[in-house]
């Protein structure tokens, strides 16, 4: 994913900005439930002792691992998109 221009009000905020390095699913086990979790990878940088974070985030579960591996692709695909979808109509 590319990089966002932080805005000159954030930057006097003192926010850093956030870039994505992109994002990963994987498929859990869950009391007979198969879970998709994605992970956005990111980076932060400027004086951080561990610039790199991974961000998991629990989906949904899933009765078959099928349905849960076609939601993770679909999940995955649509998270590393390099473009913004349409607003408006």
């Amino acid at each position: 994913m590319g990089e966002r221009e932080p805005s000159p009000d954030r930057e006097q905020e003192g926010d850093r900005p956030f870039v994505s390095l992109g994002a990963t699913t994987r498929i859990v086990e869950e009391n007979g439930r198969f879970v998709v979790m994605l992970n956005v990878t990111s980076w932060a940088p400027e004086g951080d002792d561990f610039p790199v974070a991974n961000n998991w985030k629990r989906i949904n579960d899933y009765a078959t691992r099928r349905e849960a591996e076609v939601a993770a692709h679909w999940i995955e695909k649509s998270a590393n998109r390099s473009h913004r979808p349409p607003s408006g109509f």
